[in-house]
């Protein structure tokens, strides 16, 4: 099985988005506490905390989404975890049906048919740590099964013959 995590500076992302959220959680808890003439002020808008709310999401949604990799391949199936989705794609071979890249991009979509049809898993190369090592592993994978490239301006399209 081949692993491919996410590139370092991913994860330093998700960490400095915990810890903006973490100085603003003490700055409206601790400002308030302080000066109570806060508790009336912007510190008490609702947004305010929503806000601070989605910091803590998304960055502990970055941070803890790169303790696992972002793609694994092997014999059987292709593993995908993009960070916009909660949960992993698992994706055999043989349900693949196609694949589209931006030429010189970082936009790879995966074709695949599932039980409810025709789905796709979109994944940012530029996460990738390895990305063309995982792209040519992936290409010869699919290529090796009877896919055929075709090239349509700036896309790149790997699909099964009709």
């Amino acid at each position: 099985m081949r692993v491919f995590g996410f590139r370092p500076w991913v994860r330093r992302a998700g960490l400095s988005i915990v810890l903006v959220a973490g100085a603003m959680t003490v700055l409206l808890f601790g400002g308030s506490w302080l000066h109570p003439a806060l508790r009336f002020g912007w510190a008490r808008e609702p947004f305010a905390w929503a806000y601070v709310g989605a910091l803590w999401l998304g960055g502990a949604r970055v941070f803890l989404g790169t303790l696992l990799p972002i793609a694994e391949v092997d014999d059987q199936r292709i593993v995908l975890r993009p960070l916009h989705q909660l949960r992993a794609t698992s994706i055999r071979w043989e349900s693949i049906h196609g694949s589209e890249q931006t030429m010189g991009g970082d936009r790879l979509i995966v074709y695949h048919g599932t039980p409810k049809g025709m789905r796709f898993v979109a994944v940012n190369l530029n996460l990738v740590k390895g990305r063309r090592d995982f792209l040519a592993l992936l290409d010869e994978r699919l290529l090796a099964l009877g896919f055929r490239e075709r090239v349509v301006e700036r896309s790149r399209y790997l699909s099964r013959p009709a």
